[in-house]
């Protein structure tokens, strides 16, 4: 099985233990609460008072350590080298290709008509790569953003 297999199966697993722990401190309260002798109506309702906020203090609790267990998650998944080998490769695939193709027709017409594309040459060589570069970071960003709404969506927040 492979690291991302893992660790979806250990986030899945820990999301269990959490309702299984729910579930026990549920049936905790209900016993508490039915089997305590009720001296008076205002210390009964004290007590489900100062369980309702602890209950919501430890919901919070619970929601901040999941919310950054999914963070070392995704910085752990977006620094793998396992990532880094699909960027590289993609990048390989469709890049190398591209620009070889590009360079291969500029030098054939520089063949053909030296003096005409040598000016043609020096004065897109900059366009080109500033437009490469760009597109590099394009992507970038669309993948950051879609790892930023992937990461909003499941811990509920709102989207930056």
């Amino acid at each position: 099985m492979n690291q991302f297999g893992r660790l979806r199966d250990a986030m899945v697993g820990a999301a269990f233990q959490a309702v299984d722990a729910t579930d026990l401190a549920l049936a905790a309260l209900r016993f508490s609460v039915t089997h305590t002798v009720v001296t008076s109506t205002a210390s009964t309702r004290q007590r489900l008072t100062d369980l309702a906020g602890r209950g919501a203090t430890e919901r919070a609790r619970a929601q901040h350590r999941a919310a950054q267990a999914l963070d070392t998650a995704v910085v752990a998944l977006a620094t793998s080298a396992v990532v880094d080998r699909m960027v590289d490769a993609q990048l390989e695939r469709v890049l190398r290709p591209l620009v070889r193709g590009i360079l291969d027709d500029v030098l054939s017409m520089l063949e053909q008509e030296p003096d005409r594309i040598q000016a043609l040459v020096r004065g897109q060589r900059d366009t080109m790569v500033d437009e490469l570069i760009g597109r590099i970071r394009s992507g970038a960003t669309a993948g950051d953003e879609a790892v930023d709404r992937l990461t909003a969506r499941v811990l509920h927040r709102e989207p930056l």
